[in-house]
C-alpha cells in the first residue's frame, strides 16, 4: 500500500484495477478479499468523516445501527 491511502482513494484504486464496468455481484471471492483488505489497511475513514455521521449513514443504508456504535 502506498503510504496508507485514504479509504475512498483506496476503494477507487482497487475498483479501477477491477474495471469500472465490473458489477459488485460479478466480483470473485478473491476480488472481494482484495477489496476488504485494501479498505481495512487504508487510513481510517473516521479521520475524514465524523463518527456520528458515519453511524447515521450506516443506519440509513442498512436499517440497523453498527455493532461498534456506543450505546449511550
Amino acid at each position: 500500500m502506498e503510504n496508507g491511502r485514504e479509504a475512498l482513494d483506496e476503494l477507487a484504486f482497487i475498483l479501477g484495477k477491477f474495471g469500472w464496468e465490473t458489477r459488485f455481484c460479478d466480483l470473485t471471492e478473491k476480488q472481494v478479499h482484495t477489496l476488504l483488505f485494501g479498505i481495512q489497511e487504508s487510513k481510517p475513514i473516521t479521520g475524514e468523516v465524523k463518527i456520528g455521521e458515519l453511524e447515521e449513514t450506516y443506519y440509513e443504508s442498512t436499517g440497523t445501527w453498527p455493532l461498534t456504535s456506543i450505546p449511550f
